[in-house]
């Protein structure tokens, strides 16, 4: 903008120069026509090429900021997708954290039953079963360590 400035004031100078001189010297009116459309179309010129200029710059401008924009959301999209296959990966484990739990609790129970069923077990005295509802099998209270009132070996 200041260069057209400038620019202006050099041909305004110019063509006062242009009218003072053909006062001083007697200018021909047909030269004095055609430097002024030379002017003109000089000054026209320069300020085509000052828009020009201007329309590049906001064309390299809003490049630049959907460049960065297309940038800003590309980052946002993988950090969003890396928290969402961590979210994945932490239920997955959690998951299989509990399978694994029961599976210990199961085989725990398991080896409890195994132990019961395989062990010797003795009824207490004066016909109580003994601790934890076992009874040995063959007493005096039935076949197969059933003990009275339902109290014995237990099938859980």
């Amino acid at each position: 903008m200041r260069f057209l400035i400038a620019f202006v004031a050099i041909i305004g100078y110019a063509s006062a120069g242009a009218i003072l001189s053909h006062l001083a010297y007697g200018v021909n009116p047909g030269d004095a026509q055609a430097a002024a459309i030379d002017a003109t179309v000089a000054a026209q010129d320069t300020a085509r090429a000052i828009n020009e200029g201007h329309a590049r710059a906001a064309e390299a401008v809003v490049q630049h900021n959907t460049e960065a924009v297309r940038q800003a959301a590309e980052a946002s999209r993988e950090i969003h997708e890396t928290a969402y296959w961590n979210g994945v990966a932490a239920t997955q484990n959690a998951v299989a954290a509990a399978q694994s739990h029961s599976a210990a609790v199961s085989g725990a129970a398991a080896a409890v039953r195994a132990a019961h069923l395989a062990s010797p077990l003795v009824t207490a005295p004066y016909g109580i079963a003994a601790p934890y509802g076992i009874a040995a099998p063959y007493t005096a209270y039935g076949a197969y360590g059933v003990a009275p009132y339902g109290l014995g070996v237990h099938a859980w």
